[in-house]
């Protein structure tokens, strides 16, 4: 067992949240937790949060939240079981927050010791598969959190998800911070200038097939786009899960990376994003107004609303969706390194993140209330 932590013993009234994030292809479970736990600590006074993480450690370090890594395989559940013991001996939370997945030995030994729990259920194959094999657990915990608007979840979701027995709230977008910044200028480091148009590729985890293809034909598409912008510059940070190689930083690549924890810093300095069409990573683009490239990967299952990830992406106007095609990837990006941000998209997208956000802290803080 891998942990960051050490509490004292807990005093009388004191408000502690325990979060389990279980990690799939790449790190939205994580980053939705933090999110979440980084408005509580904005909204609540004294509230202490302790992570259980499934991978990421890099992820949540720059945070400052102390973390423990438990055992991801089904075979070290019994292990997995024993551990989340010993911490809610510990800790002794208030309250238990999932993100997606109820996993058994953690909602089993939570469940054991009285602790209320509430479930953030992000639309999809694993929490649509937990309500079709699974309803009587999901009918164990204290509050769902579907952290979409309601019309974004379609009727037969919706349906689902009404078989869950307690009180359901829709809250979304969840989104983190825009501000978590390093503090360190990413010009200098990369040795750069304002004069140069920065194009942003970043893969989500990185685990999809596709994912290497979509950086291998940006690559080759470098001629037709340095002929029309000659100061741009590729910034590739390809995911935890990436299989290929990285290219090797030239006149066009600048910089890459498996995986960077400050990625705003990117963001901050980015003239066009190139993205895998997860739906976290869409909202990221959306909240910085940025002009962006989505390519979806039939690999996914994902779904908002009436149609896919890619119909969901189509709803911003900064956002385009293509395909992995060498002479399609050129034409959007230097048509997109012609635009400046949306700043009228990012501001209503912000402002809808913040109405959920407070919605959240609202429920979240309620329940702590009728506890402590």
């Amino acid at each position: 067992m891998t942990s960051k932590i050490w509490f004292l013993p807990k005093k009388p009234n004191t408000k502690r949240v325990l979060f389990h994030a279980k990690n799939h292809i790449g790190l939205g479970h994580l980053n939705r937790s933090m999110a979440v736990a980084q408005s509580l600590k904005a909204g609540i006074t004294d509230l202490q949060v302790l992570f259980l993480i499934e991978g990421g450690e890099d992820f949540i370090e720059p945070t400052g939240f102390p973390w423990i890594l438990i055992p991801s395989q089904s075979s070290e559940d019994e292990h997995c079981w024993q551990i989340t013991q010993k911490v809610l001996e510990v800790f002794r939370p208030t309250l238990t927050i999932h993100d997606v997945v109820l996993r058994e030995p953690v909602h089993r030994a939570v469940r054991d010791v009285g602790v209320k729990q509430v479930l953030i259920g992000r639309v999809g194959g694993l929490l649509r598969n937990q309500f079709r094999y699974n309803l009587a657990k999901i009918n164990e915990i204290d509050l769902l959190i579907v952290p979409h608007q309601r019309d974004e979840v379609n009727s037969l979701d919706q349906a689902l998800l009404a078989q869950y027995k307690g009180r359901t709230v829709y809250a979304g977008p969840i989104v983190r911070p825009q501000d978590r910044v390093s503090g360190n200028d990413l010009w200098l480091q990369l040795h750069l200038t304002e004069a140069n148009k920065i194009i942003l590729l970043t893969l989500g985890g990185g685990g999809y097939s596709i994912a290497t293809e979509l950086l291998t034909n940006l690559l080759a598409a470098k001629v037709s786009i340095l002929d029309r912008y000659p100061e741009a510059k590729l910034i590739a940070v390809t995911g935890p899960h990436f299989s290929g190689s990285l290219p090797k930083v030239d006149e066009f690549v600048c910089y890459t990376s498996h995986f960077e924890p400050f990625f705003t810093d990117y963001l901050n300095i980015a003239s066009v994003v190139v993205c895998m069409a997860g739906y976290n990573t869409i909202n990221e683009v959306a909240a910085t107004g940025l002009p962006t490239i989505c390519v979806p990967s039939s690999e996914a299952d994902d779904q908002v609303g009436t149609g896919n990830m890619a119909e969901y992406a189509q709803s911003f106007p900064n956002i385009v969706v293509g395909n992995t095609d060498t002479e399609l990837l050129a034409r959007h990006i230097t048509n997109a390194l012609g635009c400046g941000r949306y700043v009228s998209v990012s501001q209503e997208f912000r402002r809808r993140a913040e109405i959920a956000s407070q919605r959240v802290v609202a429920e979240i803080k309620g329940m702590l209330d009728a506890v402590v």
